[in-house]
């Protein structure tokens, strides 16, 4: 199976196996091709593709959406305080 995203810049090639995977992802509301990013970068780990998918996917660390995993920009990063 072929995984093509939005603009058809990226190519994946699935096996049945991992592409029931994406399918199971896609079908817990997730867009296919960050499905598939997902479940690659997790090592094929279904379960941490959908962890990772569910806690923001790749944009929880993307700066433009203010993914600064919480900090509050006033220089003191001890979170302890």
């Amino acid at each position: 199976a072929v995984v093509v995203d939005a603009v058809g810049a990226q190519v994946l090639r699935l096996s049945e196996e991992e592409m029931a995977a994406v399918d199971r992802l896609t079908e817990m509301g997730f867009d296919r091709a960050e499905a598939a990013q997902a479940y690659l970068a997790c090592d094929k780990n279904e379960a941490l593709a959908a962890n990772l998918l569910m806690d923001g996917g790749f944009n929880m660390f993307d700066e433009a959406d203010g993914g600064d995993m919480g900090g509050d920009d006033e220089g003191d990063d001890d979170m302890y305080d």
